[in-house]
């Protein structure tokens, strides 16, 4: 029987470091060793808590020793601080404990920087911290610089953070954070700094220019600078309406005088403006719009000349256009009554020809004519003088009241044959309002009616006159044609027998008063009536 004898390890096993200046990019070598214990322990790597898988290996045999070597290969910055043990365990946990030594790597390295933002916008007047982080072993020292510039002289450098207190545009750039540690290479990080701020006009044209009248191709060129790059445009002072920029016209007149406004505008902040004036000078120009004037004989005739001038017209006089195209002045010495009114503004001079009882002769063409340094204007006025002859004025009047006296004349017989129109509708609507119808035939003629004894049927005598009470209250029938006086020939029959009417067969005004006229008759409508009349 064999009997196993266990000696604990009194001591941990060692780790042995055969280089201790260990860099990124090196390789690195650990040795466990051990020469305590039996039987000899085994030697395990672990990385933390995760055992390294490597093979046992001893040293030479009849040596009492357990040796295991650890190989890391092209260390980083990453291994920096790794927690590296070795565990010797004889196998027997109830007799011997297994016991660890452990080591912590140092790996040096460069720095490596890191900027937060490489790109910062900030306004003008804000206060902008610019931060840089480092990881190096050793400790780098950090310093900052401004490429193209020199960093503000207000601010403040905290190592890895460096203070920019109230910003201006001249702040912007690129800023570098350099960090050294003495190992190669330095650490560096880069930060580009833009600074909003408001558009500013750059161009220093002056506060007024003076092109000619007749220029062409004349221009305002406006430049200015601004964060974000700002839009600049022309305006005329007081409206709404942008030209581009370059401010471009094609040919000068006195009508583009006036003040123009350079705009430069970023949509953020307030908009820069420059003003400047545009002083048009050069020879005269007349402006009037109306160069035709008519003008009733003995009224007061006015021409009025409207000058646009600078410098001011040195003469402005008035010719009248003759035969030949001969211009002759006018003057107030010609004839009472002609004068000249002039004034005088900003933009130049109104001269009015005044002519007061202007006559058939005095219309035609007139000229105004202007001189100032830089030349001479002319402009041509057309006058039409009408004719007021007082005999025209009497015939047109007189005209005039024939025509209404026709025309109320033509209205009156109107109106007259109107009424009278309506007089007769109103009279044969109250006869037929007294008109019987006989429900009987009508009786034969009474003897005082025939033709034969009766002078009422004479062809000569007009039965339209008669009356009832010529013929004793009888009813008479209706009388025939003139052209036929024969009672008979109008197609009645009389019956040897008649019928007595009824009482009210009488005339209206033989009516006892108070009695209505029977116009709803009880009687059917007989195509034969009688008519009283």
């Amino acid at each position: 029987m064999m009997l196993n004898v266990i000696v604990p390890i009194k001591k941990p096993p060692k780790i042995v470091v055969r280089d201790t200046s260990i860099f990124a990019g090196q390789s690195l070598t650990l040795s466990c060793r051990t020469a305590e214990g039996s039987p000899l322990p085994t030697l395990t790597w672990f990385n933390g808590t995760t055992q390294v898988k490597q093979s046992n290996k001893k040293l030479a045999e009849g040596v009492a020793m357990a040796s295991l070597d650890l190989v890391l290969s092209e260390l980083t910055r990453w291994d920096d601080g790794r927690n590296f043990s070795c565990m010797a365990d004889q196998g027997y946990p109830q007799l011997a404990a297994a016991t660890a030594s452990s080591t912590i790597l140092n790996v040096k390295y460069s720095p490596v920087v890191r900027i937060r933002s490489q790109s910062i916008q900030a306004s003008e007047g804000e206060t902008l911290d610019l931060s840089c982080d480092v990881d190096s072993n050793p400790q780098a020292a950090v310093s900052w610089r401004k490429l193209g510039g020199d960093i503000p002289a207000n601010a403040e450098n905290r190592g890895g953070t460096l203070r920019l207190l109230t910003l201006d545009r001249t702040a912007a750039g690129v800023y570098q954070c350099q960090a050294n540690n003495g190992i190669a290479p330095s650490g560096v990080g880069s930060a580009t700094l833009t600074v909003q701020y408001p558009p500013h006009i750059t161009s220093n044209f002056n506060r007024k220019t003076s092109p000619f009248v007749g220029q062409e191709g004349f221009s305002l060129l406006c430049e200015a600078e601004g964060y974000p790059e700002p839009r600049v445009r022309w305006r005329r002072k007081g409206t709404k309406l942008y030209f581009g920029n370059p401010l471009q016209f094609s040919r000068i007149d006195y009508d583009m005088e006036g003040d123009y406004e350079c705009v430069a505008s970023n949509g953020q902040m307030r908009n820069a403006v420059r003003q400047i004036f545009l002083d048009v000078r050069g020879k005269p120009y007349i402006n009037t719009v109306s160069l035709k004037v008519s003008v009733r004989s003995g009224d007061t005739a006015r021409l009025v000349c409207e000058i646009l001038s600078d410098p001011l017209p040195e003469e402005t006089r008035w010719l009248r256009r003759g035969p030949g195209q001969q211009d002759k002045p006018v003057t107030a010495s010609q004839r009472p009554g002609i004068r000249e009114e002039e004034t005088t503004s900003p933009r130049g001079v109104t001269n009015t020809l005044v002519i007061s009882h202007v006559g058939r002769s005095d219309g035609g063409v007139y000229v105004c004519e202007t001189t100032n340094t830089f030349g001479t204007f002319q402009r041509e006025f057309h006058m039409d003088v009408k004719d007021t002859n007082t005999q025209s004025v009497v015939i047109a009047s007189v005209t005039v009241i024939v025509l209404l006296i026709l025309f109320a004349t033509i209205f009156v017989c109107i109106a007259k044959r109107t009424g009278l129109s309506t007089g007769v509708n109103k009279s044969r609507e109250k006869t037929t309002g007294s008109t019987l119808t006989a429900s009987r035939a009508l009786p034969p003629l009474p003897p005082y009616l025939d033709a034969r004894s009766s002078p009422a049927m004479d062809p000569d005598c007009d039965m339209d006159g008669l009356e009832l009470q010529d013929f004793n209250g009888t009813l008479k029938p209706r009388p025939p044609p003139r052209v036929d006086k024969q009672p008979y020939s109008i197609g009645l029959s009389y019956p040897s027998l008649m019928h007595p009417l009824p009482p009210y067969s009488t005339v209206e005004r033989q009516r006892p008063d108070g009695e209505d006229n029977m116009l709803d008759s009880p009687y059917p409508e007989d195509p034969w009536e009688t008519e009283v009349t």
